[in-house]
């Protein structure tokens, strides 16, 4: 057999090494390529995703600051919310933009199409909510922002979100299983070739070093995202509030609402919405679920503070979500002040009705006293001329008196017009009430009163060391009259009527029915046990004519008008106090530190008749002429009279006179001031007596300044008209 020579081939160690080394080389250039494929396409993915959802993040947070700006825009009308949308609203299209250009998977390209078309009708209704806003009309706008179309774009809008939410999630997953696919393949091999493994080991570490900082850069991405949101929160000065709806928690606030209700942050979380809120539990619990139901809600609360303090507080609020939790934000506004400014604005506008509709029947009482006085002036006069020419035992003397009493009377009625009118001549000086309320018990008013109320005990309680104040005596009299009948007559059978005297300081102002300012005042207070007044008539019982009395027999309607009219002449103040078993009405006037004056008694017939000086008398009424020159004949004095003021400067440049008697208010002509004021170019000293049977204005005054002498209020009286005569003559 013949021999066959094989040949042999030998691997020498350099041969293996070299081939082992090869080997190596290319495992690590397979395996590194797979993994440098499978790190590369993991490092796109995740930049990839890591842009998207923070983007998505983005857009989830422009569009609720959007969303909000355009309600709260709506819900108040304010021009900063939608200042607030448009600087945010391109902030928006951008990401929006920069999401599509990112999204390669068709699902992605698709979603961020339904978002930008969602995006577009939602931009298109909330600009048109804004139109309706600036012409006026937010109760359109908050509709439109309300509507099933604008929540439909939305849904739409938020689907467009959770699609890409999803497709990031399974591009995620779908991601890590083809690196552990590969990941698994390369442990395998690596442990049939040791040093390949090790390098696959190296770059695995590699790869998972790379990844933890993708994950850090990923939670730096939602912490800052979180920063803002959270910066949103507490930097808002408008008082903010988070709440659980079904524990009625309060699970987070702002600064401004720790500063608002006086709790710190820790006592205030957890706190029930509850404590707050000064609603019933079942009242809570139903507004609530209207805020819930509704979206978004607006109310007006009362809420306590940690001072005690309760505030008016308008909230707006509507569900949220956060952390997949449902809760319920409310911001709040502080509206204490300005429904304070608009109950006062309320009352005062009430008050100016009140005052111009007073003002008004003033007006007509006034011009019905002024007819009325020139009307009197016989009835009063004549009667008291007779009087004085017929003997004591004459048969006519009974009814002319009767004629003089009624006279009188009707006078009487004729100065509660004119004090309704405010317009009464009015002499004030210093008086005490006490003395006042002292004398009525003496007065033919006061026995009348007993006798119409036998059952109606008027009792006093006057304060000893009364101040005085300054006024007019006859009408502070009156008020006391015209206030003991009212309580009389609300008594309406037997009961009683106090009246009292107090000195009183006001330190701050005084909430009533006037509000009464600080100082030092006199208090006259009448009050009865009636059944007390009714709301409505509280209203009106100052009104001229308006009464519930029995007409003839308790009065003429003018009781009250000419008491508040007489108060509002001395600058004081009326509070009434009215319940079903009393009312009091107290009457404020200020102090005067100045002495009583010594009070005048009446004059001797003698005291004041004239001694034939002539008298020229001017006033634009012929029956006025007519009494005057009776009266003046009768006290001895000579008379000439003219009907107006032209007429007497043009006899006064023919002619001289001891006394001019001159009317005010003389129509149509020259009034009296400026007669007198021509007249003492003709005659410098020449000597006058105004009348007039309204007060003492400042046309009255500036005759006086020019040198004319008293003033005398119509009708007249003998002792009036003939001592201001008298007195001016003799000076």
């Amino acid at each position: 057999m013949a021999a066959v020579n094989t040949k042999s081939i030998n691997f020498s160690p350099k041969i293996a090494l070299t081939i082992s080394l090869l080997i190596t080389m290319m495992l690590f250039v397979v395996f590194g390529y797979l993994i440098w494929r499978s790190y590369q396409e993991s490092k796109s993915t995740q930049q990839i995703t890591l842009r998207l959802r923070g983007l998505n993040g983005i857009i989830l947070h422009y569009d609720e600051i959007l969303t909000m700006s355009a309600r709260m825009a709506a819900a108040t009308g304010e021009s900063t919310w939608i200042e607030r949308y448009r600087r945010y609203e391109p902030l928006l299209d951008a990401a929006i933009k920069e999401a599509k250009k990112m999204a390669p998977e068709t699902f992605i390209t698709e979603a961020a199409a339904m978002i930008d078309s969602a995006n577009e009708i939602l931009v298109a209704m909330e600009n048109q909510s804004f139109d309706l806003i600036q012409a006026g009309n937010a109760e359109a706008a908050s509709a439109l922002l309300s509507s099933l179309n604008y929540e439909r774009e939305k849904l739409l809008y938020r689907k467009g979100i959770e699609q890409i939410s999803h497709g990031l999630e399974n591009r995620i997953q779908v991601s890590i299983r083809r690196r552990y696919r590969q990941g698994l393949f390369a442990v395998i091999s690596v442990t049939a070739v040791v040093p390949a493994l090790l390098l696959i080991w190296l770059l695995v570490l590699r790869t998972l070093a790379n990844y933890i900082a993708d994950l850090k850069r990923t939670e730096e991405v939602l912490r800052q995202s979180e920063k803002r949101y959270r910066s949103l929160f507490n930097n808002n000065h408008s008082i903010m509030l988070l709440i659980d709806p079904e524990r009625w928690d309060i699970v987070d606030a702002n600064p401004a609402a720790i500063a608002f209700y006086g709790w710190s942050y820790e006592e205030l979380i957890g706190k029930k919405i509850t404590r707050l809120n000064m609603l019933t539990d079942e009242q809570v619990f139903q507004e609530m679920e209207r805020a819930k139901r509704e979206k978004r809600r607006q109310f007006y609360f009362k809420h306590l503070l940690a001072s005690g303090e309760i505030r008016d507080v308008e909230v707006y609020s509507g569900p949220i979500t956060i952390n997949d939790r449902e809760l319920l934000y409310s911001i709040v506004h502080d509206i204490t002040e300005r429904k304070r400014a608009e109950d006062a604005l309320r009352e005062s506008q009430e008050k100016i009705v009140r005052l111009k509709k007073m003002e008004s029947m003033g007006l007509l009482a006034g011009g019905v006293a002024h007819d009325l006085n020139n009307v009197l002036s016989g009835v009063v006069t004549y009667p008291e001329l007779l009087l004085l020419n017929l003997p004591e035992d004459s048969k006519f003397r009974k009814p002319i008196e009767t004629i003089l009493e009624a006279g009188h009377r009707a006078v009487a009625i004729v100065q509660d017009l004119l004090t309704v009118a405010r317009g009464v001549a009015t002499v004030k000086e210093p008086l005490n009430l006490n003395n006042i309320i002292k004398d009525y018990w003496h007065t033919p008013e006061f026995h009348k009163h007993k006798a119409n109320y036998p059952e109606v005990m008027v009792k006093t309680k006057l304060h000893k060391g009364l101040l005085n104040i300054t006024g007019s005596h006859a009408h502070i009299r009156k008020v006391v009259i015209d206030l003991v009948s009212n309580a009389s007559e609300a008594v309406a059978g037997s009961g009683n009527v106090t009246i009292s005297t107090a000195n009183r300081y006001i330190d701050k102002p005084l909430k009533g029915y006037d509000d009464v300012r600080t100082g030092e005042y006199v208090v006259l207070a009448v009050s009865d046990d009636g059944p007390g007044i009714t709301s409505d008539d509280l209203e009106r019982i100052f009104e001229p004519f308006y009464t519930k009395k029995v007409m003839g027999r308790s009065g003429t309607g003018l009781g009250l008008a000419v008491v508040w009219n007489v108060v509002q002449d001395h600058e004081g103040y009326i509070d009434v106090q009215s319940t079903e078993s009393s009312t009091t009405f107290e009457l404020y006037f200020p102090i005067t530190r100045k002495a009583l004056a010594d009070r005048e008694l009446s004059l001797p017939l003698g005291d004041y008749k004239g001694a034939g000086e002539t008298i020229l008398v001017v006033d634009d009424e012929e029956t006025q002429r007519v009494i005057v020159c009776d009266m003046l004949n009768f006290l001895g004095y000579k008379t000439e009279a003219v009907s107006n003021g032209e007429e007497a400067v043009e006899y006064l440049q023919e002619h001289t006179v001891d006394l001019i008697l001159l009317d005010m208010i003389m129509d149509p002509g020259i009034n009296g001031r400026e007669t007198y004021e021509r007249v003492i170019k003709i005659h410098p000293n020449q000597k006058a007596v105004i009348a007039s049977g309204f007060a003492e204005t400042d046309e009255v005054r500036e005759a006086q300044r020019l040198g004319a002498g008293g003033f005398v209020k119509k009708p007249f009286t003998l002792e009036k008209i003939g001592f201001a005569i008298k007195d001016e003559l003799k000076n």
